[in-house]
């Protein structure tokens, strides 16, 4: 069999990242699973909480079609404001990911990957502004309601790419350990 070298369906990934120990910068993480569990995507559709990466997330955008990144940002707005920016505005310092050690890894591994010829497609940062990421802190109230706007607005990003995704009729169960009880609970219901 000949195959022209394209690829039938788009690669895409759905990426979480931050430290579910520092507060609200569990943002990225606390998405990425509540959107695993609400939404079902197809095979081509990789959910990924990557914790705290640096410059080990470029395997992770490698000649993908569309990465949609969920972090905290750093812009003058109220805490649990949703921002989405495209990466150009990352670039651009429109938006700016959280200072936390995972920051420079993803430009980095951008610039690289242009660099390359083998970076994503398109990139879309689905951002929200922390209250606190102190040490041992839970997600703040701000942070946590925002949440359930960023999986709603992830799937409508993937839906406008004709990427399919489509909510669960009954949702799985989320794993976020690092939930108060009644912030588990309340994600939960």
């Amino acid at each position: 069999m000949i195959t022209s070298g394209r690829r039938s369906h788009k690669r895409v990934s759905v990426i979480g990242i931050g430290n579910v120990l520092l507060g609200d910068d569990g943002f990225g993480p606390l998405a990425v699973e509540m959107f695993r569990s609400a939404y079902e995507c197809d095979s081509n559709v990789e959910i990924l909480d990557l914790g705290t990466p640096g410059l080990d997330i470029a395997p992770y955008l490698y000649d993908t079609d569309l990465v949609v990144l969920a972090d905290t940002i750093l812009v003058d707005e109220r805490p649990g404001t949703l921002c989405i920016y495209s990466e150009a505005d990352l670039f651009s310092r429109r938006s700016q990911l959280r200072v936390t050690a995972h920051d420079p890894g993803v430009q980095e591994s951008l610039v690289q990957l242009r660099l390359a010829g083998h970076a994503p497609s398109e990139l879309i940062i689905v951002g929200v502004v922390p209250d606190s990421c102190g040490l041992g802190e839970s997600i703040s109230p701000w942070v946590l309601s925002a949440s359930f706007v960023a999986i709603d607005n992830i799937a409508r990003l993937l839906a406008e790419r004709t990427i399919a995704c489509r909510r669960r009729e009954v949702p799985a169960q989320p794993h976020l350990w690092w939930l108060s009880g009644d912030q588990r609970e309340l994600v939960s219901s």
